[in-house]
């Protein structure tokens, strides 16, 4: 059976508007869906301008911190205000400060006392027993190892962390004033790496 040439054309061109017109009507917006127009008032040149595009809004940085710190993971090297995730165990080096010591303990001539100010959050599900002395080490660019310096101006960090919960405190190192390349790290001896901090 021949079917007649203008029939096929019709046939297409009936085709291509109900294609055109299917297309069209799964983009388009019911009329009821849009807001009413403002109307009155001396201002109703902004009505239309006044609704933001979502796509126009700037992005938010998931890597930054509140406080402008960045958040990274372990095996990265942070700086002060940056928060390290360490397998669940959240890090932020809050501050690093000088200190003069206290009546009783004093830095030895040609030392100081640097005073970190950490923030430390369990994000798993078992408690974590965080030692100032065993979990943190300071270490400079000749591989000298400080140790914690006890001082009664320092609200220590020590303690067992509930999961959910933080855990926030101070450490004190007596390091001399002429040390560079100070780093601070946490880490766990059954873990490969460690959360570290430059703090210069």
């Amino acid at each position: 059976m021949r079917m007649n040439p203008m029939m096929i054309k019709i046939s297409a061109a009936i085709l291509t508007m109900l294609l055109i017109g299917a297309c069209s009507n799964d983009q388009a917006a019911p009329p009821a869906e849009q807001p009413p127009a403002v109307s009155g008032g001396g201002d109703s040149g902004n009505a239309s301008g006044s609704a933001e595009d979502p796509s126009a809004k700037p992005q938010e940085d998931q890597t930054a911190t509140p406080d402008g710190g960045k958040k990274l993971s372990a095996g990265e090297t942070g700086v002060v205000g940056d928060t390290i995730d360490y397998y669940g165990i959240v890090i932020t080096l809050n501050g690093l400060r000088e200190s003069e010591g206290d009546d009783y303990k004093k830095p030895q001539d040609g030392n100081m006392f640097k005073v970190v100010d950490l923030t430390v959050k369990n994000n798993g599900t078992e408690p974590v027993v965080i030692s100032s002395a065993l979990s943190f080490a300071l270490t400079d660019d000749q591989e000298v190892h400080y140790t914690p310096a006890i001082s009664s101006d320092v609200q220590t960090l020590d303690g067992t962390i509930a999961p959910g919960e933080e855990l926030k405190g101070e450490i004190s190192y007596e390091v001399a004033k002429d040390a560079k390349g100070l780093q601070l790290s946490f880490g766990d001896p059954m873990k490969m790496d460690r959360a570290v901090w430059n703090l210069e």
